[in-house]
Formats: structure tokens, C-alpha cells, sequence
């Protein structure tokens, strides 16, 4: 290849590489801030879900000769699978961020066989979009039925036939769970609205010449 060849070539790459690299920069910016806040919410999610399943487990007590259900908010563990579940999703969701991060670093290499495709880059950021929603699905459900509990609960304190079952209070444990599903949904929410519009930066941007930037190969 003589040197004007090499300088023709250079040339002709030039529309291409800055907006390449700009995107590079922003799946890799978006991808390590969403990997960092989902992280802590899903630790601090399962660590709250942990907690509240084995606090429902716990032995049932005898107050006055009589057995009586655990004081850890009986009943709240109908929605702890969901919580479970949406959990799960969140950290998979945190998967993707990473791959997010690996993909700006292909977008910054210069040689274009190395270089993501279209199809390749959308299939990424819409297996996250579809991990978020499923996720949040499996939170609000938790959440629900959660809130139905505590609400049963609450009309039950009405009434003077809570004072032998200490389990129709409304424990700290459940209001915990609750804290979980919300610091879950933020989590998943994060990583849905960062999807969106890295989806829509990788559509959009286009050449002068109108064709796609990415290959769809």
C-alpha cells in the first residue's frame, strides 16, 4: 500500500471514528456508574431479603401457654420469592452493565474488525431492557402482595383479638421487605432508563452519508 493509499484511507475514516469514540466513551461512562449504584442496591436488597425470610422462619413462641406465630410479620413471606426473583434479575441486570463498559472499550479500538456491530450492540442493550422489566414485574408483585399483608394487618389492630398473637403487629421485618422491593425497583430502574437511551444514542447517530455507523455484520 503506497502512502497515498494509506493517507486516502485515513481520510475516509475520519466521519467515522470520533462518533464511534463518543459512543465508546458513553457506554463505558454508563456502564460503570450503573454497574456501581445497581450493585449496592442489589446487595443491600438481598440483604434485606435474606434477613426477612429467616426472621420468618423462626420457631413459634409460647406467651401465656399458648403457641403463638412468630412476631416477624407472619404472612409477608408470600412476596419474599418475588422479591427473591427481582433480586436475581438485578444482578444479571448488573452483568450487563459490564458488558456495557467491555463494549465502549471495543468502540474505542481503531481497528474496525474489532469493533461491535449494530446487531450485536442492540441485542446487548435489549436483553438488559428485557432484564429490568421482568425484574420490576417480580418487584411490583412482591411488593403487592406485601402491602396486602401489612394492610390486613393494619385493620386487624382494630380490634381487641391481636393482644394473645403478636403476629398481627406490624414488625420491622415487614417494613423492611417493603425498603427492599423499593431499593430494588430504584436499582432496576436505573439500569432500564441507562438502557433506553444508550439504545436510542446507537440508533440515532448517523454518518454525513446517511447510511449506519455500525456494521450490521
Amino acid at each position: 500500500m503506497t502512502r497515498k493509499d494509506v493517507v486516502a484511507d485515513s481520510r475516509s475514516s475520519l466521519p467515522f471514528f470520533p462518533t464511534l469514540r463518543v459512543l465508546g466513551y458513553q457506554f463505558r461512562l454508563i456502564g460503570w456508574g450503573s454497574l456501581w449504584l445497581k450493585l449496592v442496591l442489589a446487595l443491600v436488597s438481598l440483604v434485606i431479603v435474606v434477613f426477612a425470610s429467616i426472621t420468618n422462619k423462626r420457631p413459634t413462641t409460647i406467651v401465656m401457654g399458648q403457641p403463638v406465630a412468630p412476631p416477624s410479620g407472619l404472612g409477608v413471606g408470600i412476596g419474599i420469592p418475588f422479591l427473591l426473583g427481582g433480586v436475581i434479575c438485578l444482578g444479571i441486570s448488573v452483568y450487563w452493565s459490564y458488558r456495557y463498559t467491555q463494549l465502549g472499550h471495543r468502540f474505542l479500538v481503531p481497528t474496525p474488525k474489532m469493533q461491535p456491530s449494530k446487531t450485536e450492540t442492540t441485542k446487548l442493550v435489549k436483553l438488559s431492557l428485557i432484564t429490568d422489566l421482568v425484574g420490576m414485574l417480580l418487584m411490583v408483585l412482591g411488593g403487592e402482595s406485601i402491602g396486602g399483608v401489612l394492610f390486613g394487618k393494619a385493620l386487624s389492630q382494630g380490634n381487641g383479638a391481636f393482644i394473645m398473637d403478636p403476629s398481627r403487629f406490624i414488625q420491622p421485618s415487614d417494613l423492611l421487605t417493603i425498603l427492599a422491593c423499593i431499593h430494588g425497583i430504584t436499582g432496576l430502574f436505573v439500569g432500564l432508563a441507562c438502557s433506553l437511551w444508550l439504545l436510542q444514542r446507537t440508533v440515532q447517530q448517523k454518518p454525513p452519508g446517511g447510511s449506519d455507523i455500525l456494521g450490521d455484520g
